[in-house]
């Protein structure tokens, strides 16, 4: 009589063990599912940023640009011994009409509008972005930012590209704007991957985030540093604020 006993028990221990299996598989593929879309979600808030951020770079951009065209039409004024110009005009307002083409991509963001004058020389260009830096290791992040785009236009094809815009997403750091900080310095990585700024970039990125109290992202972008550049010399840091925010 206790063989029956002993098998039927046997069987509802099997059966109590498929059955934890069962929802141990359950459990794990409802947190696959959650952290997918945790993942979409931060995604999409961090495309739509950029995208609110790109506009309103646009704008100030095309402000700088007439102001900086105002500024040049006074200077020619005051060379000529302050006789008016007729072109002056036309001139100040030939940007315009350029916003009504597609919006530029971050990663054209930096490319200057063809310049009637000629190119500067290398030395000048080389000057403009060696005092722009300074300006910006001195903390004045406005000044250098000038110096640095001044830079950029007079000098699009120069090897210091790359480091030029680096520090211009530091002057934004500098001032704690750090949605257009990220912007930049995520320019730098798309544009650059390979030179030695880019893992530079990913470390500001993610010290933007952790500024912004956006830890997710923040060790995103730090465990792409460490992925793409383990030995470089900004993944020391990295490692250390990975395990700061416990990722």
């Amino acid at each position: 009589m206790r063989k029956p006993g002993i098998i039927i028990a046997l069987c509802a221990l099997a059966l109590t063990g498929c059955a934890g299996k069962m929802d141990a598989q359950r459990g794990l593929s409802e947190e696959w599912r959650l952290r997918s879309l945790e993942e979409n979600f931060l995604n999409f808030k961090e495309s739509q940023r950029e995208q609110e951020e790109r506009v309103r770079d646009q704008q100030r951009k095309l402000m700088d640009r007439i102001r900086s065209i105002e500024e040049s039409l006074a200077r020619m004024q005051e060379q000529t011994g302050g006789a008016p110009m007729r072109a002056a005009a036309p001139l100040a307002s030939a940007p315009v009409p350029m916003t009504t083409t597609a919006p530029m991509s971050s990663s054209s963001q930096y490319a200057p509008a063809p310049s009637m004058q000629p190119a500067a020389p290398v030395n000048v260009s080389k000057s403009l972005y060696e005092q722009g830096m300074t300006l910006v290791r001195a903390e004045k992040g406005e000044e250098g930012r000038a110096l640095l785009n001044q830079f950029l236009e007079t000098d699009p094809q120069s090897a210091l590209v790359p480091n030029a815009i680096y520090w211009i997403g530091e002057s934004h750091y500098l001032d704690k704007n750090y949605p257009q900080a990220i912007l930049v310095f995520k320019d730098v990585t798309r544009r650059f991957p390979k030179h030695h700024k880019a893992a530079a970039a990913l470390l500001k990125i993610g010290m933007c985030y952790q500024m912004m109290g956006e830890k997710d992202n923040a060790t995103l972008y730090l465990r792409a540093l460490l992925k793409d550049h383990p030995k470089s010399e900004p993944a020391p840091a990295a490692r250390k604020l990975l395990m700061e925010l416990g990722g």
